[in-house]
């Protein structure tokens, strides 16, 4: 009869790996390679073991079916991840050399381990990739990039392997010699959030007196499913103090949703080039630049201006930090056309009049795109300021610029202007 050793790899997972655990509590032997935990996660690990915790610590080198062994993991190191599972390997294939051995992290579950220790029996010596599935967020939704996923090279004939290459995620070197799909290995690590829920459910089901036991545990069944009723959320409501907390720059959140290169850029801006024959452009307020993108494979000579860090250092075109609230000088000299693009909608209105008075400077064609009371796109960015009809808005224009109808060709016509500077 072919031996099964299985080891678990993990640290401060006193959350998982008592599900890892009673998942393989089948195998001929258990290897639990620690990297260092303050939880209770080795005490749950010793009540496997056919000790106490203290007395598996005496007899951790002698008893077959749980053992431990301790590797401080440096987080700081690249290469741990790699170090760590040598580790391991280096004592199984000590200890264990004419076993086969399964691998799997302390948030990971095996679906049925008799499957596996089955399939050894009959199989080719070698590395076997063996398939997996995420749970994504809860129990009711699995991660579905790809048809399936596998985790790499997971089992093996000790005697069969090779070593993990020094990297962040490793895979165990060896002559791989097919697919197993048999049972699957369920990857917890991202429905974390769960035992919170948990907890709560336990401790309202304790202690509440306002909600009977039925709604408790409807609610709980809706959280741990995914079935919980929900709506999306614009994320460019979110505060920027969450987003900075998850490591997000607020703007890059802003900018992708609301700059996708279209086919309607190069469209709109042909109609603008055929009406000004520019022969160069300024953007204020550009975002990523895509209208200088377009431009430049028109052959027009474009220049942007972004208050947004990160929208700078991510743009398509050429383009400087700025606001332009304030004076600009690398862009006085006049342009021959300028965009002010759903721009102005986001100024204080205390700033509106100061902002007109130095951009009618900048060209001597303007095109405004201004988002009016009557527009529902003005309500559906958090970031817009200023709501007045169409009127208030050409009278503002109107003591700098003069103000002239669309085409009614051009694509948007219903919230685009055309601007001559006043004499």
């Amino acid at each position: 009869m072919k031996k099964l050793v299985t080891v678990i790899m993990g640290q401060d997972c006193e959350r998982f790996i008592g599900m890892a655990l009673e998942s393989v509590k089948d195998s001929d032997a258990i290897v639990y390679c620690d990297g260092g935990s303050t939880d209770n996660t080795k005490k749950i690990v010793f009540s496997y073991s056919d000790y106490g915790e203290e007395e598996s610590k005496f007899y951790n080198a002698n008893f077959d079916k749980v053992r431990v062994i301790e590797n401080t993991y440096n987080k700081e190191d690249k290469e741990m991840n790699g170090k760590q599972r040598n580790f391991y390997l280096d004592f199984v294939k000590k200890n264990f050399p004419d076993y086969w051995c399964l691998v799997i992290d302390a948030d990971e579950v095996v679906g049925d381990l008799s499957k596996i220790k089955d399939f050894i029996q009959t199989a080719n010596k070698g590395l076997y990739p063996v398939h997996m599935r995420h749970f994504i967020g809860n129990l009711g939704q699995e991660d579905a990039t790809t048809d399936k996923h596998w985790a790499i090279n997971r089992l093996f004939k000790v005697s069969k392997a090779g070593e993990y290459p020094l990297v962040e995620h490793p895979v165990l070197s060896g002559a791989s010699v097919g697919m197993y799909q048999g049972t699957t290995i369920w990857h917890l690590g991202y429905i974390s959030g769960l035992f919170d829920v948990k907890n709560k459910y336990d401790s309202h089901s304790a202690k509440s007196q306002i909600h009977t036991p039925e709604f408790l545990k409807d609610w709980y069944f809706k959280h741990l499913f995914g079935s919980y009723p929900v709506k999306k959320i614009n994320l460019i409501e979110i505060p920027g103090i969450i987003l900075k907390g998850f490591g997000i720059i607020p703007d890059e959140i802003y900018f992708n949703t609301h700059c996708a290169l279209e086919v309607r850029h190069f469209l709109m801006m042909k109609q603008w080039l055929d009406k000004f024959n520019p022969k160069n452009i300024l953007d204020l307020g550009c975002g990523l630049g895509i209208y200088g993108y377009v431009a430049k494979q028109f052959g027009v000579d474009y220049f942007g201006v972004e208050k947004s860090e990160w929208a700078v250092e991510h743009a398509y075109s050429e383009m400087m930090v700025g606001d332009i609230r304030t004076s600009i000088k690398p862009v006085m000299i006049q342009r021959d056309l300028v965009l002010v693009l759903d721009v102005l909608e986001h100024l204080d209105e205390k700033d509106l009049e100061n902002t007109l008075n130095l951009i009618k400077d900048y060209g001597k064609n303007f095109i405004f795109s201004i988002p009016y009371l009557d527009d529902p796109n003005l309500y559906l960015d958090p970031t817009h300021v200023i709501f007045k009809d169409k009127q208030w808005w050409l009278d503002k224009l109107g003591k700098y610029f003069k103000i002239e109808e669309v085409p009614e060709s051009w694509m948007f016509n219903g919230q685009l202007l055309i601007g001559v500077k006043n004499d």
